[in-house]
């Protein structure tokens, strides 16, 4: 396995669940509920940021401003390097396709696709048909589990995921 560019300590997985909970919180906030210097929990937050740990980004519900439609698309190719390559312009340049991977299992690959109705989504998915072997569609009828930052990070702190800390470079 590859060693992670980054360590955490329990102190940086309680300041991530923080920051999960609210992204907004102010570190004076944050070192006085973890009983912590505000100079550290900046230092810290700083730390994870350089080496990518942490990134601010905005979380979008689509399903509100009208991209009520999700699916998770697989695709195989089998075709050859150029469909292969026509594949993959084809996934970065589409914007309505939200997240895209290279797997190892049944499909070769797997991506998220958001749009407004079936008709448009058909649409984003049509120019797949030329370029791909077999391509599988499921439609989200509904969400059974949101991604939690802080529940995974409870889970990795309860399961002792933090080491001592290194030395950063």
């Amino acid at each position: 396995m590859k060693e992670p560019s980054y360590v955490p300590d329990e102190l940086d997985l309680m300041i991530l669940e923080h920051m999960s909970s609210d992204a907004n919180v102010p570190f004076k906030q944050i070192a006085q509920s973890l009983k912590v210097d505000q100079r550290t929990i900046a230092k810290r937050v700083n730390d994870m940021k350089e080496k990518g740990v942490l990134k601010n980004k905005i979380e979008i519900d689509w399903s509100r401003l009208g991209l009520g439609i999700g699916a998770y698309v697989g695709a195989e190719t089998g075709l050859g390097e150029k469909d292969v390559a026509k594949l993959h312009e084809y996934i970065k340049k589409e914007p309505r396709i939200t997240e895209a991977y290279s797997t190892i299992g049944n499909q070769e690959y797997y991506f998220k696709v958001v749009e407004t109705d079936l008709q448009s989504l058909r649409d984003v998915l049509m120019p797949f048909e030329p370029i791909t072997s077999k391509l599988t569609s499921s439609i989200v009828s509904s969400q059974i589990k949101k991604y939690d930052d802080v529940v995974l990070l409870r889970f990795l702190r309860q399961r002792g995921f933090s080491r001592t800390k290194r030395k950063h470079s």
